[in-house]
């Protein structure tokens, strides 16, 4: 039983570090690495051709064409992200102005002025906002004589105590950067809390006009933070498929490179009887280098792909669980 535990344990560290911990470039590192041991080993076994053969000629050109293609796709890829940057000056100076009606109504409902500009500095202010007026809102029923209003209101704090926790600790611990606010409020839903919120409102009699008040600032509280993650979560993809696009074109172009003159070696020693002994290792390194692009799309993709999913619902609505097993 210990055993097991362990080893799901191991599991469940190395898949979120391959999924949200770990450096993209670091990733991309290791998935190469594996194909580097994996086509050593195969050709210490004597199953890769020493000399020049035809199967070998048609990976590489096979590997040419892939890769051209790739670049081709992530690039435009990034033009169509690049495109939402675009746009006149009335509808640029409109989306500015969204910007910060919505900032002034956070720092109305909560009541602090100014609120922080730092993506988890701004998660963490909602969320010290929320856990004050849950406070407040405990406090205030604790002399009711209703226990239906007690129950629902100490379930309701304490579930959002437990957010307000678990969100401090993860912007206390991971790195200063736009992903903190992501990786933070990542699989978040606060579609029960806001369903309490109404549930309080419409089924518990006795509630005071402060009560009122102290619920519909949890509610639009509530509604700031899953804008807030909605948004951060579009300038994070954004700013990491732009980043993908860079990467790909260092790693790829090289990789084209190294490919076609690949080929060509093959091309010229082919006649050749006894080909040279740098022949087998220039042909598993130039394998490896020929996925490198595809690596890269892989590391960075699963994550983003991640963080897409784990962010699916829109208060006040769930859609279930958002953390499947992998």
């Amino acid at each position: 039983m210990a055993g097991n535990t362990l080893q799901n344990s191991v599991s469940s560290r190395v898949r979120r570090w391959l999924l949200v911990d770990g450096n993209r470039l670091t990733v991309t590192g290791v998935l190469l690495s594996v194909v580097l041991v994996t086509l050593t080993t195969v050709a210490s076994l004597g199953l890769v051709p020493r000399a020049p053969a035809s199967s070998l000629y048609f990976l590489f050109s096979a590997i040419l064409g892939g890769n051209l293609t790739l670049i081709t796709v992530v690039i435009s890829i990034n033009q169509l992200v690049l495109s939402r940057e675009l746009g006149a000056p009335g509808d640029l100076h409109q989306q500015i102005r969204d910007a910060m009606a919505y900032r002034r109504e956070v720092e109305s409902s909560s009541g602090e002025f100014p609120s922080p500009v730092s993506p988890a500095e701004f998660l963490q202010f909602l969320h010290e906002a929320i856990h004050a007026d849950a406070a407040e809102l405990q406090k205030s029923v604790s002399e009711s004589n209703n226990e239906r209003l007690l129950t629902r209101v100490d379930t309701l704090v304490s579930d959002l105590s437990d957010d307000v926790e678990d969100v401090t600790r993860s912007l206390d611990t991971t790195r200063g950067e736009m992903f903190t606010a992501i990786e933070a409020t990542l699989g978040t839903n606060h579609a029960e809390q806001l369903y309490e919120l109404d549930a309080i409102n419409a089924e518990c009699d006795g509630l005071s006009e402060r009560h009122h008040e102290i619920l519909g600032r949890l509610e639009d509280q509530l509604l700031h933070i899953d804008t807030a993650r909605k948004y951060f979560r579009t300038v994070y993809m954004e700013k990491e498929l732009s980043y993908l696009s860079r990467v790909i074109l260092y790693v790829g172009v090289p990789t084209e490179v190294l490919t076609a003159l690949v080929l060509t070696i093959y091309g010229s020693i082919g006649t050749i009887s006894q080909p040279p002994v740098w022949v087998l290792p220039l042909t598993i390194v130039a394998v490896t280098v020929g996925f490198a692009p595809l690596a890269v799309l892989f590391s960075f993709v699963l994550r983003l792909s991640w963080v897409a999913q784990q962010n699916t619902s829109v208060a006040p609505f769930s859609t279930g669980d958002e953390t499947p097993p992998f």
